[in-house]
């Protein structure tokens, strides 16, 4: 709550008023819901808060793959992305997905976020376009061309990933891969021929 509070209270500064505190929660945790408003109660009395604890439930490991927890998660993301400000765990798709909503519901959005942990990242693939040798345990291989899909940024100069040529997932370093934009081909796909390896990519200057 902490950086959602502090953005209530720039809000309250530039509107010369106090600001409503309404929230929204979005969670798979249904426990956070008591806490939250066990929390609110007594610390923060004057906030609003709004989530569905059903949804968080279905998002468990038994139900994840239902269609009502499907429902759920776009409904959160829907949410999400209509929000003033996201204060969220970037390591979480949903996360990202609804920041990445907001950008085309209210432009740039870059100043609307506060991440708990990682920053944001396209979480698909990535392209080396510089050689890597591994210099310590945990640390993969990368040859120029290699694709790699991204896990996440440690934040430390280093990501992690898993390199698609020889299957071994470990971290390198984050400024050795570049985006891979992969486009479609029409004529492939006519033919049935269209897959992953027959998309050709493209390398952004």
């Amino acid at each position: 709550m902490q950086w959602t509070e502090r953005w209530f209270k720039i809000q309250d500064r530039k509107q010369l008023q106090n600001v409503t505190r309404r929230i929204f929660v979005a969670t798979d945790d249904p426990s956070v819901f008591p806490e939250i408003q066990k929390n609110t109660c007594f610390r923060y009395p004057t906030y609003e808060v709004y989530g569905d604890q059903k949804t968080a439930k279905t998002a468990q490991m038994e139900s994840r793959y239902t269609d009502s927890s499907l429902y759920g998660v776009v409904r959160d993301i829907r949410l999400l992305s209509h929000c003033n400000y996201l204060v969220c765990t970037f390591s979480s798709q949903v996360c990202r997905m609804g920041y990445e909503l907001m950008q085309i519901l209210q432009g740039d959005a870059g100043e609307s976020f506060h991440s708990l942990d990682d920053i944001y990242y396209f979480a698909h693939e990535v392209v080396a376009v510089e050689r890597y040798i591994p210099e310590k345990s945990g640390e993969i291989e990368l040859r120029v061309g290699d694709i790699i899909g991204i896990a996440g940024n440690h934040w430390n100069g280093f990501s992690k990933g898993k390199n698609r040529r020889t299957g071994d997932e470990g971290v390198f370093p984050s400024y050795k891969p570049n985006k891979a934009w992969l486009s479609r081909t029409p004529i492939l796909e006519f033919l049935g021929l269209e897959s992953t390896q027959a998309k050709q990519i493209f390398y952004p200057s």
